[in-house]
């Protein structure tokens, strides 16, 4: 099992994807099914990352819902027939909240090579 710390790294990178998407603009978001898929594909790795950490760290920081963060990516991995580009689309603004959250998360870890 990885560390902590790896795990919020992984999900550093996947939020700096979903920025990049992001930064397409919602025109190339609607019209690029790629992007789209990649939305989705993101969110679903940053659900299961959340699934893995503990919630009492995940707990520190109320900002997000991780609880929703964890549904959502039960439903877009169950229900792909129901997801609406724009509710995802719109999801994408909470983007600068859960990165200071999992930016937070990491710089409260002690270092790797004291745990």
């Amino acid at each position: 099992m990885k560390s902590p710390r790896v795990y919020l790294a992984d999900m550093l990178a996947y939020v700096a994807r979903l920025e990049r998407i992001q930064q397409r603009g919602q025109s190339a978001f609607y019209q690029e099914e790629i992007l789209q898929d990649a939305a989705i594909r993101a969110y679903e790795v940053l659900g299961e990352i959340a699934k893995r950490l503990p919630t009492a760290l995940l707990d520190t920081q109320p900002a997000v819902d991780w609880r929703s963060l964890k549904g959502f990516r039960d439903f877009l991995a169950h229900s792909y027939d129901k997801v609406e580009v724009a509710i995802l689309w719109d999801i994408l603004s909470d983007l600068p909240a859960l990165r200071a959250a999992v930016e937070a998360l990491l710089a409260s870890l002690p270092p790797e090579d004291a745990s």
